[in-house]
């Protein structure tokens, strides 16, 4: 019974070994069929996850770079070379610090300038308050509903009570609660 349990058991062995030499053949075949499309695969994975740390490595820097010189407008504001280089570089940036430069100075032309910025939000903030400063109700409705409107329409339900139109003003604020 012995003998008999031991050419089983071998049996076996040699059944999954022939099964894992068949297994072998067949990836061996689909490799020679297939490798140039294989080797191309890798070649393009590897090239674009170096090419994606380079850009992110780049991106980075600039980042870093186009902080510092905000940084350095900061501090001194009358520094043109570095307001142009900014405006190269970063516009965003530029009409963030050009923005930031109005409001302290109250200049309503540079918000003239600015309003037409690329960035919604920095526009949206230079045309809320050019309408806020020229009290101008048609400027405030131009507001991007989506960054500032309510803030815009509780200016306008003001501007509305200054001139004593208080019926408009309680509409407005009626509809700023729907």
């Amino acid at each position: 019974l012995s003998i008999k349990n031991n050419f089983d058991y071998i049996k076996n062995e040699i059944s999954s070994d022939g099964q894992l030499l068949e297994n072998t053949l067949k990836l061996e075949r689909f490799y020679k069929k297939y490798k140039y499309i294989i080797w191309a695969i890798l070649v393009v994975v590897v090239f674009g996850g170096i090419s994606y740390q380079l850009y992110s490595y780049y991106n980075e820097k600039n980042i870093q770079k186009y902080s510092e010189i905000y940084s350095k407008l900061s501090n001194d504001a009358s520094n043109t070379s570095l307001q142009d280089e900014l405006k190269r570089g970063n516009p965003k940036l530029y009409d963030l610090f050009m923005l930031q430069q109005a409001l302290k100075d109250g200049n309503i032309n540079q918000l003239m300038e600015i309003k037409d910025s690329k960035s919604n939000v920095i526009s949206s903030i230079a045309s809320y308050h050019i309408g806020s400063f020229e009290r101008d109700i048609s400027v405030l409705k131009n507001v991007d509903k989506y960054t500032i409107g309510d803030l815009s329409k509780l200016q306008q339900a003001y501007i509305l009570i200054n001139e004593n139109k208080i019926e408009d003003a309680e509409i407005k604020m009626q509809n700023f609660c729907l």
